[in-house]
This record gives structure tokens, C-alpha cells and sequence, in this order.
């Protein structure tokens, strides 16, 4: 038969052993989680745009948006932004104004101003009955014509128009010292409701509540502004503002809220698939591997080849695993690669015994001596008959492994012994739970997502796994 012929023929048998596989109930059910999961776990950069653990979302311990839907709308809000700049001034001479939206337009006029004001300012139109958790924003204000002697105040101001009447919440002078060319930059001033200085200032320190509840307690329409007071000279001055903006975190965000930095739940999520699966597989993959020469060495060569091999299997198979594992991990460094290994090189023993005694009973078989009696190597033997009979036990073994390999990563990084640089569904559920145990803010959101991936991405292999050991076991074999 040539090669070519022989292409098609492995797709007709593997096109049969899919459709054999997946007419097992146990097996598609499996099979379909996995993809489900593999999917989530490729597609991770196009679902979410967010870095798992460096982008700030929304506030702290969010709950998903979809509460909503079952609970009402009162009291809930969502993140929304300040938008459209324009410009006020007072009279005098011209001055130039050059605004960089947080949109990235740019925007350009010129004004009066001289002896008197420029004011920058955003509207937005609050529609929630929930007040916001938190506020943030920047600006960047750079005078080139400013000087110790005539420099630039600014001060940020917070107004609510209702019913045509006009309020102003809140005055914030963010450039205390002024605005002038002997600083090295032009200031940069964040504007954050967590900010200290601005609860002094705004007089909210007495409230007890944070001055975004404050200031947005309703819904209506309100204006952020950027007011600067100009120096008498130069008769032409020119300002130029750039990043401003405000951003209002709700206390609701996305599909699975927020944590305790305000990440975003369902990005670690998606991420997370990434690194547990690829654990997972990598580890069980070398402890197959390792378990599958032990096995075959021992139970073809025998003699003092199999003692040796057996008593040190035994040796490894009587020390307590996970508290062998922390040790290693804590000895080699918590590296997601370094976990990776150890689970692989400690994860062969019992595979090892299974094959060995598969192989012992398998090489007094006919076929093998007949084998020997043509002249074939032991490497042909084990490759070519011995392995051959076996493989199907492999697979099955490999399917059944997998979750082991899971959730022992799972466990290191519950402990803290996991790769603090990665995200993976261990690392979720021990930053959720240091940060329930240290604040009493234990949310479901946080836990249930991770603990309820590791349970079913173990089902979907453990339902693999009896599928195919439903295929390749006489025993448990369905005439069909």
C-alpha cells in the first residue's frame, strides 16, 4: 500500500473513532465542555480587552451588571464618562486654548481672558439611581508664557443643573503652587474622590461617605470643570490642556464584577483557562510519558532492572504527594513552569505500575516470542508490538489524568505557592479568599466562577475518560 493510500484510510478510522466516541453520552458531554473551554481559553484576547491583573475596570467588589435584572434598577449605576469639551471666559485679551479630549479629538479656540478666567469644562448626563462608588480623572495643563511671578491657579469645580436651578458640589484646587515654566513638566493633577485633600477641601470629611456618592446622589445633569485664573501678562497667552477627563465607577460592572484592585473578574477567568489547561496537559503529558518508559522498562526487561525501578517507585508512591509538592515548589521557586514540572515528575508512579503489569503479561504472549525467534531488538518490541497493545490504556489514563494534574496547580496556588505573575483559577480562589479573610467581603462572584470552571473542566475529562475506556475495554465494550 503507498503512503498516499494510506492517508485517507487513517481518516476513514479516525472519522469512526470520533463518531464511536462521541455516540457515548459520557464522552460528548465531555467533549463538548472541552470545547467550550478551549474555546474560552483561545479567544481570550478578543472577548475581553483588559489585562487579567493591570486594568482598573470599575471600583472595588462589583457585582455583575446582570444582578440588575432580578433585583431592580434602584440603587445600582455603572461606569459612565464625562464627554464633550467646551470652553467659557471672562473678557480681556485673546487667549489661545488647546484641548485634548479623552476621546483623542482635539480641540482648539481662542478666547478672551486676560485678567480674569478660563474655564474647560465636560457634561454629563447622570441616568442612575445608584450614586457611583468612586471617581477618577487627570488633566495636563502646560502655560509656556507662566512664571514664578505671574503663574497660572487652577482649580477643578463639580455643578448640578435642577429644574434650571445651578449647585455647585465641590471646588478642588489641584495646582496649589500655580502653573509656571520653572517646573521641569507641566503638572499633571489626578483627580480621584479617594483623594484626601479633596474631601478636606469639598468639606465631605464629616459625612462619612466618599464625595462621589456626594456630589452624584441623583440622576440629572452635571458639569466637570477645569477653571484657570490667568495673570495679567502677556496680553497673548497660550494654554494648552490635555487628558482631561472623569470617569465614574458604578457599583455594578460586567459579566462577573470586579475584585478587590477593581480587575475585572471574567478577564482572570478567561485568562485563567489559558494556564490551567496548559498545566494540565503539560503535566499529565510528562507524567504519562515517564510513567510509559518505568513501565515498559520494567515490566520487559525485568529482573534487576524491574527491582530497581519498582522499589524507587514505591518510594515515591509512599511519601504524601501535596506536602512533597510544596516542599519542591518552595525549594525550586514558584514559576508556573517549575509547578509544571514537579506535577509532571511526580505524577507517573501509579501509570508506571498499571504498565508494567500490562507489559509482564503481554511478553509471554506468542506473537512476542515469535518476534524474538525473527530476529527483532527490544526496541522494536516495545515499540512495534508491545506498546502497540497498550496505547489504548495510555489514552485513557492520559483523559483520567489531566484533572489530578488541575487541581494539584490549584492547590499550590490556594496555598500561596502558585506563580504570582499569572493568573490561573488557583490563583483567583487564594486572592479571593485573602481578601475575604482580611476585609469580610468574601463575594461570590469571585469564588464560585473558578471553583465552578475546575469542576467542570475535571468532569469533561474524567467523562473522556470513560468513554474511551468504554471504546478500548472489551468489558465495558456496547454492541451496538
Amino acid at each position: 500500500m503507498s503512503k498516499n493510500s494510506r492517508v485517507p484510510l487513517r481518516l476513514l478510522r479516525f472519522k469512526r473513532f470520533m463518531f464511536t466516541l462521541l455516540g457515548n453520552r459520557m464522552a460528548l458531554t465531555g467533549f463538548i465542555l472541552l470545547i467550550l473551554f478551549s474555546g474560552l481559553a483561545l479567544s481570550a484576547p478578543f472577548l475581553t480587552p483588559y489585562h487579567p491583573q493591570g486594568t482598573v475596570v470599575s471600583a472595588t467588589f462589583d457585582p455583575p451588571t446582570w444582578l440588575t435584572y432580578f433585583t431592580g434598577s434602584a440603587g445600582w449605576s455603572r461606569n459612565i464618562a464625562f464627554s464633550g469639551v467646551a470652553v467659557n471666559e471672562s473678557s480681556g485679551t485673546s487667549v489661545t486654548v488647546t484641548a485634548l479630549r479623552s476621546d483623542g479629538a482635539d480641540f482648539t479656540a481662542t478666547t478672551g481672558g486676560r485678567n480674569g478666567t478660563v474655564t474647560i469644562y465636560e457634561t454629563l448626563n447622570y441616568p442612575y439611581d445608584g450614586t457611583p462608588k468612586r471617581f477618577v480623572g487627570n488633566v495636563l495643563v502646560t502655560a509656556p508664557f507662566a512664571n514664578t511671578t505671574n503663574s497660572v491657579e487652577g482649580r477643578v469645580e463639580f455643578y448640578r443643573y435642577s429644574a434650571g436651578i445651578v449647585t455647585k458640589n465641590c471646588t478642588y484646587a489641584p495646582f496649589p503652587s500655580g502653573i509656571h515654566n520653572s517646573l521641569p513638566t507641566a503638572p499633571t493633577t489626578g483627580i480621584d474622590s479617594q483623594d484626601q485633600n479633596l474631601v478636606t477641601e469639598c468639606q465631605f470629611a464629616n459625612t462619612g461617605l466618599n464625595p462621589a456618592q456626594i456630589i452624584f446622589d441623583s440622576p440629572g445633569q452635571y458639569v466637570f470643570a477645569l477653571v484657570l485664573s490667568l495673570p495679567a501678562t502677556p496680553t497673548t497667552q497660550s494654554i494648552s490642556i490635555e487628558n482631561f477627563h472623569l470617569v465614574l465607577y458604578g457599583n455594578t460592572w460586567g459579566l462577573l464584577g470586579t475584585d478587590s484592585n477593581g480587575f475585572d473578574v471574567f478577564t482572570q477567568l478567561a485568562y485563567g483557562a489559558r494556564l490551567s489547561l496548559l498545566v494540565g496537559l503539560i503535566a499529565t503529558g510528562i507524567g504519562i510519558g515517564v510513567g510509559l518508559l518505568v513501565g515498559l522498562l520494567a515490566g520487559y526487561l525485568g529482573k534487576l532492572v524491574d527491582e530497581v525501578l519498582m522499589r524507587f517507585t514505591d518510594m515515591l508512591l509512599v511519601i504524601p504527594s501535596l506536602p512533597l509538592l510544596i516542599v519542591l515548589v518552595a525549594v525550586l521557586g514558584s514559576s508556573i513552569w517549575n509547578i509544571i514540572l514537579v506535577l509532571g515528575f511526580l505524577g507517573w508512579m501509579g501509570f508506571a505500575r498499571i504498565i508494567r503489569a500490562q507489559v509482564l503479561s503481554l511478553r509471554e504472549r506468542p506473537f512476542i516470542e515469535a518476534a524474538k525467534a525473527s530476529g527483532a531488538g527490544t526496541g522494536h518490541i516495545l515499540t512495534r508490538h508491545i506498546f502497540a497493545n497498550i496505547v489504548s490504556l495510555t489514552y485513557v489514563n492520559l483523559a483520567l489524568s489531566v484533572p489530578s494534574a488541575i487541581v494539584g496547580e490549584a492547590a499550590l496556588s490556594f496555598l500561596g505557592l502558585g506563580d504570582p505573575t499569572v493568573v490561573t483559577w488557583g490563583r483567583m480562589l487564594q486572592l479571593a479568599y485573602g481578601a475575604g479573610a482580611t476585609t469580610g467581603n468574601l463575594t461570590w462572584w469571585w469564588v464560585i466562577p473558578p471553583g465552578f470552571a475546575i469542576a467542570l473542566i475535571s468532569l469533561a475529562f474524567i467523562l473522556l475518560g470513560y468513554g474511551l475506556d468504554t471504546i478500548f475495554n472489551p468489558r465495558l465494550r456496547r454492541r451496538m
